[in-house]
C-alpha cells in the first residue's frame, strides 16, 4: 500500500509538471563556471527544462564564459527519478551534445551531470562537468535557479486618475525564490499596448523589478523601485505620426512601486504604480490573472465528452492549451488530469 501511494504521488508530481508546460519551463538563477583555477560568477543565467516523458527530460544550458565563450546547448534525454516528496532527481550520468560555431561542429563531452528539482520551492539545482571541442581542460558549471512562472490576464491602466484604458491579454513573468532566509519575488513587466488614449496609441516596453519582499500590511510582495535605476522604452503614435519614441527613466521623486499578491501558490494580482520622466501625472496598472479559484484535481477518463468543451482549457501557468494537451489542465476553475 505504501508503495502504491508513493507511485501515486510521483505520478501527480509528473502530471503537474507536464501540465505546467506549454513548451519548456524556464528557470533563472545565479551560476558559476570554473576551469582549472579560473572561476566566473554570473548573477543571472536562464535554464530551460522540458520533460520528454515520465523518466527523461531535456536541459538547455545558457552561453557561458570559460577559457572561451561556449554557446548555449541542449542536453537531451537526461534520466531522472521522481520521489514522493515532490523532488525530481537527476542521478549523476554522462552526456553529450554539440553546437555549430562558424560552420564547424563542436562536440560537448560531459563526464557528469546531476541535479534536483524541488517542486516545493520551485528550485532547480544543476551541476555539469564537460569538455568543449578540443579544449584540454574540463569545465564545471553549477547553478541554483528558480522557476519563472508566466501569468496571463487583462490589465487596466489608470492615467492620472482621470482616464482608464485596458489591454485584455498581457503576460507577466514572475519568479519566487529564496535569498538566504528571505523569500523574494522578481517580476518582468511585459511590453503592452494601449490604443485610443488621449496621447494616441501607446506602447510601453518591458523591464524587470527585482527583490520584492513580503509586506504584511499590504498583503503581498512589494518593492519601491524608484531608486533602482530602471528605464523602459515608450512610443506614442498620433494620427499615423510617431510623437514619442525613446527610453524613459522613472521619476525618482515620485511613487514607483509594485505589489504582487498570491492566492496560495498562484499569482492573483499585480499592481504597478509609476511615473515616467518629467510627465506631470502618475500611472497605475492593475493586472488580474485569468485562471483563479482552482479546486482539486479530477482524474476524468471521460474528459473528451461534453465537459471538455464547456470552457477554455489552461495549463497551470495560466496559458491556453489545446484539447489534445495531456496532464493537468484547468477548465472553468477546476483541475482535470487528462491521460
Amino acid at each position: 500500500m505504501k508503495k502504491f501511494f508513493t507511485l501515486l504521488a510521483a505520478l501527480f508530481v509528473a502530471t503537474t509538471m507536464m501540465g505546467q508546460m506549454h513548451g519548456p519551463m524556464k528557470f533563472v538563477g545565479a551560476s558559476n563556471m570554473s576551469v582549472s583555477s579560473t572561476s566566473n560568477d554570473n548573477p543571472s543565467d536562464t535554464i530551460l527544462f522540458e520533460m520528454a516523458d515520465m523518466e527523461t527530460g531535456h536541459i538547455t544550458l545558457p552561453a557561458m564564459k570559460g577559457m572561451q565563450t561556449i554557446p548555449s546547448f541542449t542536453i537531451r534525454d537526461l534520466k531522472f527519478s521522481m520521489g514522493a516528496d515532490h523532488v525530481i532527481t537527476f542521478a549523476q550520468q554522462p552526456f553529450s551534445s554539440s553546437v555549430t560555431v562558424g560552420g564547424e561542429e563542436k562536440t560537448i563531452t560531459g563526464t557528469s551531470f546531476s541535479g534536483t528539482y524541488n517542486m516545493a520551492d520551485h528550485a532547480l539545482s544543476l551541476t555539469a562537468v564537460f569538455k568543449y571541442g578540443k579544449m584540454p581542460l574540463e569545465m564545471t558549471y553549477t547553478i541554483k535557479s528558480y522557476y519563472v512562472k508566466a501569468v496571463s490576464g487583462g490589465i487596466s491602466v489608470s492615467v492620472g486618475g482621470a482616464y482608464t484604458y485596458d489591454n485584455k491579454s498581457v503576460t507577466y513573468q514572475v519568479r519566487k525564490y529564496m535569498d538566504g532566509n528571505v523569500e523574494k519575488v522578481d517580476v518582468e513587466v511585459p511590453t503592452y499596448a494601449l490604443e485610443g488614449t488621449i496621447m494616441g496609441d501607446l506602447t510601453l516596453g518591458s523591464y524587470v523589478v527585482k527583490g520584492l519582499t513580503y509586506d504584511e500590511t499590504r498583503g503581498g510582495f512589494y518593492r519601491d523601485y524608484k531608486g533602482d535605476g530602471l528605464s523602459f522604452h515608450f512610443t506614442a503614435m498620433q494620427g499615423g505620426t510617431k510623437t514619442m519614441d525613446g527610453d524613459y527613466a522613472f521619476n525618482s521623486e515620485r511613487d514607483n512601486h509594485i505589489l504582487v499578491k498570491y492566492n496560495g501558490s498562484n499569482v492573483e494580482s499585480i499592481v504597478n504604480t509609476f511615473q515616467m520622466g518629467a510627465m506631470p501625472f502618475g500611472i497605475v496598472s492593475t493586472f488580474q490573472v485569468d485562471a483563479t479559484a482552482i479546486d482539486g484535481v479530477t482524474a476524468d477518463d471521460s474528459f473528451r465528452t461534453t465537459r471538455a468543451y464547456e470552457g477554455k482549457a489552461y495549463n497551470l501557468a495560466g496559458q491556453r492549451v489545446s484539447d489534445h494537451t495531456k496532464g493537468v489542465v484547468i477548465v472553468n476553475g477546476k483541475k482535470y488530469l487528462r491521460r
